[in-house]
């Protein structure tokens, strides 16, 4: 569905109605107006989406994942980009990838065999600093782990952050990292058949500016 028909629609009218008034002034042939409005809507769109989906999967658990960039929109003569995501260098720039493509685990059980990331089998070492940080922002203390020995299973509590950062890292890497494709979906429900047709009414929403106005001022003169 459309997310920006309707305000297409009345920009334009808006626009053609403001034409020849004194705060109006011309409209820069080079500009467009409306499309820029509209790359900006599906900008807001998006991150609108990319948090949802975060929320409502309990995907992750710091939330820093749900707050993307500002959409920019940038001008190269008559051509524009929409950048969307998260800013460049940031902490979430890091390791938003990882969640959304899954890391592929020493004995894999979670993420999609067709992501481009995975852990080194040969890498003995398992960071446990993020994992550290993790446990800080949800206050666990304590797992219950299995205790082996010949008089059978016994159950104990780990309470040590080491212990507990130690534990977890151990089968994220012998596991993996489930695949969330978060950000792929995202991209896919928001930029899609609607968005190329609603890029379309807004060029041509454009066009019937400068034609209108072209009309206008050739009246005065």
């Amino acid at each position: 569905m459309s997310i920006a028909k309707a305000q297409i629609r009345e920009l334009q009218s808006s626009f053609i109605q403001s034409l020849g008034d004194k705060g109006f002034g011309k409209v820069n042939p080079n500009d467009l107006p409306i499309l820029e409005r509209v790359l900006a809507i599906y900008g807001e769109a998006f991150n609108k989406r990319v948090t949802q989906i975060l929320d409502d999967e309990k995907i992750t658990s710091s939330g820093k994942l749900a707050n993307p960039a500002e959409p920019i929109i940038t001008k190269f003569g008559t051509g524009y980009i929409l950048s969307v995501g998260y800013e460049q260098g940031s902490e979430q720039d890091k390791y938003y990838r990882f969640v959304n493509k899954g890391v592929l685990g020493t004995s894999n059980e979670k993420a999609d065999p067709n992501t481009p990331y995975k852990f080194d089998k040969a890498n003995k070492a398992v960071n446990i600093s993020a994992v550290e940080k993790w446990l800080s922002y949800n206050k666990l203390k304590s797992v219950a782990v299995k205790k082996y020995s010949k008089l059978g299973v016994e159950t104990k509590a780990i309470e040590s952050k080491k212990s507990l950062a130690w534990i977890i890292a151990t089968s994220i890497h012998r596991k993996g990292i489930r695949s969330t494709h978060y950000f792929d979906r995202a991209i896919s429900q928001i930029f899609n058949k609607d968005f190329i047709a609603d890029l379309a009414l807004a060029i041509g929403g454009d066009v019937q500016i400068q034609i209108k106005q072209t009309i206008t001022y050739r009246d005065w003169e």
